[in-house]
C-alpha cells in the first residue's frame, strides 16, 4: 500500500470516511503520525450515533474523492479494534493491539504521535 503524505492529509479531518466498498465509517477527526518519519499512519475516525467513541483506521492507500475520504479498508475491519473516547489519547497498549489488529508491524518501541491540527496553521 502507498504511504500518504502529510501535505495531502493535513486537510483530511473533517471529512467523511468510507471504506473501498463505499460504506460509511464516521468522521475523520485527526491524525496519528510516526513519530521519526511524520508519516501519516492512522486516522481518527469518530463513530456511533453521537460520534462519542472513535476507532483508529490504516491510512496506507488512503485518498481524497468527491469531499470524502476512502480508506483502503472494509468496514468490518474496524470491529475489534482500540476504541477511544472522545478526547482519550492513545496508550502504549492501545498502540501495540492496533498494530496487532490490522496485521501491521510495530516494532520494539512507540511510534504514534497525534498531530495537532494547529500544524496546519
Amino acid at each position: 500500500m502507498d504511504i500518504v503524505g502529510l501535505e495531502n492529509a493535513r486537510a483530511w479531518p473533517g471529512l467523511d470516511v468510507f471504506d473501498r466498498d463505499g460504506e460509511h465509517i464516521g468522521r475523520l477527526s485527526g491524525l496519528y503520525l510516526e513519530r521519526e518519519t511524520q508519516a501519516p499512519m492512522f486516522g481518527l475516525v469518530r463513530t456511533g450515533l453521537f460520534g462519542l467513541r472513535s476507532v483508529l483506521v490504516p491510512l496506507a492507500g488512503a485518498f481524497e474523492e468527491g469531499g470524502a475520504l476512502i480508506v483502503d479498508i472494509e468496514k468490518h475491519a474496524t470491529k475489534g479494534s482500540p476504541q477511544l473516547r472522545r478526547d482519550e489519547m492513545l496508550s502504549e497498549g492501545a498502540e501495540l493491539e492496533l498494530y496487532e489488529h490490522y496485521g501491521l508491524e510495530h516494532g520494539p518501541r512507540r511510534r504514534l504521535e497525534l498531530w495537532e491540527l494547529e500544524h496546519a496553521r
